[in-house]
């Protein structure tokens, strides 16, 4: 049993959307570096890299977070539309880019307007916590590193969005396959999830079933419900994490 003790700053605290930190797209790592930024205040300046360089200062080298896994926070943020990447003159007329951030996710083309849901207008969050620029130069060779780093990191940013969308399309069609599964079908291809990763199954259970009776307690009466939401938290945990879907798992019927 889980049990939360919260306090009541009175103060310097911040405020940040649920769905924000329950966002399943997103991995633990890509939210905790999401609510540090926005913790922050408007024009405040860093990178993944820097971040990197934070965490080992205070935490040292084996347990601070490396410079691979904070730019792949910044990738799946950026792939979410929690952050909007756009370019900005510099103050020698020079081209920086820069990293607006966002605690509700951004359409393409809503960056410095308004989100779909109206909760975001001018780069301040509805929390009142503002944009926060993550790269600027310092040095006209500083600015020129930055810029090439910047369109690596760009192309990097780019691919693991590619992929994502790809894996997140793969996944709402197998969704899709298996609400036409008959009952007798979706319950074979469990009994096969638990013989083949037994473990795995049943973690992916304890999860349909926290979540239902979090959402629609009244539905744990249903076996339809449980097996169906169980069946796709597997599919989840395979095609999610970009791994292959085995072919006992989603030998849907043709």
């Amino acid at each position: 049993m889980l049990k939360i003790r919260r306090s009541k700053p009175a103060g310097n605290f911040t405020i940040l959307p649920n769905e924000l930190l329950r966002d399943d797209r997103l991995s633990y790592c890509a939210r905790g570096v999401l609510a540090e930024l926005l913790s922050r205040p408007s024009g405040w300046e860093t990178n993944a890299d820097a971040l990197s360089d934070r965490a080992r200062r205070h935490r040292g080298d084996v347990v601070g977070e490396g410079r691979r896994g904070l730019r792949s926070a910044f990738a799946e943020l950026e792939a979410a539309g929690y952050m909007v990447r756009r370019k900005e003159k510099g103050e020698r007329g020079r081209f920086v880019t820069v990293l607006e951030v966002y605690d509700v996710p951004q359409l393409r083309g809503t960056a410095r307007g308004t989100s779909a849901d109206g909760t975001s207008v001018n780069g301040t969050s509805a929390s009142g916590t503002s944009s926060v620029s993550t790269e600027g130069g310092r040095t006209e060779e500083e600015d020129g590193g930055e810029e090439r780093s910047s369109a690596l990191a760009g192309a990097r940013a780019g691919q693991h969005a590619r992929a994502r969308e790809e894996a997140a399309r793969r996944l709402q069609d197998l969704y899709a396959a298996a609400n036409a599964l008959s009952d007798d079908r979706l319950r074979r291809l469990l009994l096969q999830f638990e013989r083949k990763r037994p473990r795995i199954y049943r973690e992916q259970r304890q999860a349909a079933l926290g979540q239902l009776g979090r959402e629609d307690p009244g539905s744990l009466g249903s076996v339809r419900a449980v097996d169906l939401l169980s069946y796709k938290y597997g599919l989840q945990h395979y095609c999610g994490e970009g791994k292959p879907v085995p072919d006992w798992l989603a030998k849907f019927p043709r």
